[in-house]
């Protein structure tokens, strides 16, 4: 009689916890499937991709350019890992600038830290604003009011960059735990206080970690920037296409990867020791 009776209990939490669980097929699901493929399909068509195409017409144009890049050609070597230093550079700085800008912007883009509505909107529309325009697009403004040069690679990339960073300080400060806010607000600290005693330390790894993500991120991007004439290592691959020395470009192409391979590896490094 008792094994019966554990048996109904068993069977009844079985259909208890039946009830929680979701199918991995829903009709839901079948209905989402199709229409992401009849919209796929439909861009595919709206924009006149033709795949096959695209591989038997244009592999021979892939293989020729590939063979004109190959063996690289470093006889200039000097010269282009200096153009690389310079685009390092000009990421670190526009990244410096990115983090300067982006820190009160993101605290006041927190609903949780910002004083009043007016200010959370205002700091809002400018993270908004400056991560909806892309960076070619600051640069070239910059390069006409400016001129040539790394200053306008590293402000596209300082103000671009600061709408991202923003966004993710304020993303970060709106999750964090408000067990400590509440206690440092109950024990009469001011605004500061609980900033730095009750925010700082939740975000900091996060913080960190955003950092050497838009560093990395500024790096590639500082390569792109060189080509409408914001320097580095960009202007000299331009300058290569321009010329058809692409035995040089296949060489800025390695010394590209290289950087950004040692950049990746240095930022795992520096964020493992921090967590």
């Amino acid at each position: 009689m008792n094994k019966k009776i554990l048996e109904l209990k068993v069977n009844n939490n079985k259909k208890d916890l039946e009830k929680y669980i979701k199918p991995q097929w829903s009709f839901k699901t079948l209905i989402s499937i199709l229409v992401f493929v009849f919209v796929l399909i439909f861009v595919v068509k709206d924009l006149e991709i033709n795949f096959i195409k695209l591989v038997t017409d244009s592999s021979k144009y892939f293989g020729d350019i590939l063979s004109r890049m190959l063996p690289p050609d470093f006889s200039n070597l000097n010269e282009l890992v200096y153009a690389m230093f310079e685009t390092i550079e000009i990421a670190f700085l526009g990244t410096f600038i990115a983090i300067v800008l982006s820190i009160p912007l993101g605290l006041f883009s927190a609903r949780n830290l910002a004083p009043n509505y007016f200010v959370y909107l205002i700091c809002k529309t400018i993270v908004i604003f400056f991560r909806a325009i892309p960076e070619f697009i600051i640069a070239m403004i910059l390069v006409i009011a400016i001129g040539f040069g790394a200053m306008p690679g590293v402000l596209a990339l300082g103000l671009h960059t600061m709408g991202f960073l923003a966004k993710f300080y304020a993303e970060d400060i709106e999750h964090i735990n408000k067990g400590p806010i509440d206690a440092l607000k109950s024990s009469g600290a001011t605004k500061s206080q609980i900033i730095s005693f009750g925010v700082i330390p939740q975000i900091l790894p996060a913080f960190v970690a955003n950092n050497l993500y838009i560093l990395d991120r500024n790096v590639r991007m500082a390569t792109m920037l060189g080509i409408v004439g914001a320097g580095g290592i960009g202007y000299e691959l331009q300058s290569s296409f321009r010329m058809f020395e692409y035995e040089r470009v296949s060489a800025i192409i390695i010394l590209i990867f290289v950087t950004i391979f040692i950049i990746d590896h240095l930022s795992a490094f520096i964020r493992s020791k921090i967590k």
